[in-house]
């Protein structure tokens, strides 16, 4: 393998675009030598745009005949766990698209797969690489706010995928708003505070049904951390031009961080920040490059991605512990007592 790596796009409808994007701008570090996806027109189009050397529409003959080192799955949530267990078999590294997949059990089998093979797995939870939040961990490294005592990661969206899209469908997209982007803040808050030890989780679907999801549409989490801290999460697909998006703010014994307006920190111990509150400047960069180029070392180098399978098996567990407390209306103690637990 040369100090390039060969990859494959798999997937190449909308939910691939921003990951196209990322493979361009991280040219430095990888080739995109093939894309596949079932439709044909659609992986010629990506084929096009990407510059790829071939155009699949088979998944067996693209593992079989591309000439790629890893591929990057950008599919529905439940054909991750087949789709990276076949790649691994391959020979394959494999980047797949977040959550993990659907359910424990499946997510146990996809790391033993890339184990056995030898290969990288990483899981693109993208949001560790966006360069705001590389900043805020860095200042958390640095013990700007001490020791976190509460912490709140919110999203607002108005979210209307088309009306056959498959992430409306419980089966496919395993479950709602939570396992569709409630992950990414999850992942983010145990990247920044820690293990999470509880969950109290309470959703709801859109109130007339007209968005036409099977899955649920907003929901609010309640966290306690493994380290003692609490926090907090609401999730809201049917937001109508929210001012914000995604929302962070970081409470400390020594201080505080929040995100609206930019990225601002309070601090005892931070030497800009001791008499109030300061923008802290954000460095420019695209986190799906980032994401991409990390792969791409971490495959090279022979080490392990910050994002691994093991560790976005985690999130995931917290995700399915937020859908069996909404089940059981009960406050949900992590790890799960079963390795299949799956969502409701």
């Amino acid at each position: 393998m040369g100090a390039e790596l060969k990859i494959g796009l798999v997937g190449c409808g909308a939910h691939a675009g921003s990951h196209v994007r990322g493979l361009l701008g991280a040219r430095d570090s990888v080739a995109v030598t093939a894309v596949c996806d079932l439709d044909p027109e659609r992986a010629a189009l990506r084929g096009a745009e990407l510059a790829a050397a071939r155009v699949y529409a088979d998944y067996e003959a693209f593992l079989g005949e591309a000439d790629v080192d890893g591929v990057l799955l950008c599919l529905p949530h439940r054909t991750h766990a087949p789709a990276t267990i076949a790649a691994a078999r391959a020979g394959k590294h494999v980047l797949v698209e977040k959550p993990i997949t659907t359910s424990l059990a499946d997510a146990n089998a996809m790391i033993e797969a890339a184990d056995s093979a030898g290969v990288t797995l990483m899981v693109a939870h993208n949001q560790r690489f966006f360069p705001e939040h590389q900043r805020v961990r860095a200042l958390l490294d640095e013990g700007a706010i001490g020791t976190i005592y509460c912490a709140r990661a919110d999203h607002n969206q108005e979210f209307l995928p088309p009306g056959s899209h498959w992430i409306r469908r419980r089966e496919e997209a395993g479950g709602g708003a939570t396992m569709g982007y409630g992950v990414h803040r999850i992942d983010l808050l145990r990247w920044l505070v820690g293990e999470i030890a509880q969950v109290a989780h309470f959703q709801h679907a859109a109130p007339d049904r007209r968005s036409g999801f099977e899955g649920e549409t907003s929901a609010v989490t309640i966290f306690t951390f493994a380290n003692g801290a609490i926090g907090e999460m609401a999730i809201n697909w049917t937001a109508r031009r929210p001012p914000w998006m995604d929302m962070l703010y970081l409470y400390g014994d020594q201080g505080s961080i929040h995100n609206v307006g930019g990225l601002f920190v309070d601090s005892r111990r931070h030497s800009g920040a001791l008499d109030g509150v300061v923008k802290v400047d954000v460095p420019d960069a695209d986190p799906f490059a980032e994401q991409i180029r990390h792969f791409a070392a971490c495959v090279l180098n022979g080490t392990e991605p910050l994002t691994s399978g093991a560790d976005a098996r985690k999130t995931l567990e917290v995700c399915l512990a937020a859908y069996e407390s909404a089940r059981t209306g009960q406050v949900i103690r992590l790890p799960l007592p079963t390795a299949n637990q799956a969502p409701t």
